[in-house]
This record gives C-alpha cells, structure tokens and sequence, in this order.
C-alpha cells in the first residue's frame, strides 16, 4: 500500500480556476487515510502560499507546509 502521494496541479487536480471534478473527493479521502498527500507545479510562478490558497479557495484545504511545492 502507497504511504503518499504526489499531484500535479493543473490539469490534475484544478484546470485555471476550475476544480476538476471529484479531485476534492479522491484527496480529502487519502487524508483521512492517513495518506501523504503533496503537490507540485511545473509552473514556479507563484509562491506556496499562493498555491495553498488557490486549493483551500476550489475546496481542498492547504497549508502552506502540507506540500504545495512548486517544482523549479
């Protein structure tokens, strides 16, 4: 059984301001399975911060330190 795991971003778990549909469901049940859960962006345009708020704003609460790591 896999202990995390990774998303991209856009295209994957949002597409521009658009939650894709049933992201939020698939990552609030890894992380009720005590799942890591980490995400990544090809597009190091915005800070963690930023990323964090964009989840947290579609519906997937973040935390900066939860992993919303721009991939540089």
């Amino acid at each position: 059984m896999f202990k995390g795991f990774i998303f991209d971003l856009d295209g994957t778990v949002y597409r521009g301001e658009q939650l894709i549909p049933g992201a939020d469901g698939v990552i609030r049940l890894l992380r009720e399975n005590k799942k890591k859960v980490v995400f990544l962006s090809n597009k190091p345009l915005e800070t963690r911060e930023d990323y964090a708020s964009k989840l947290t704003r579609l519906g997937i609460p973040t935390q900066p330190n939860e992993g919303s790591i721009p991939l540089l």
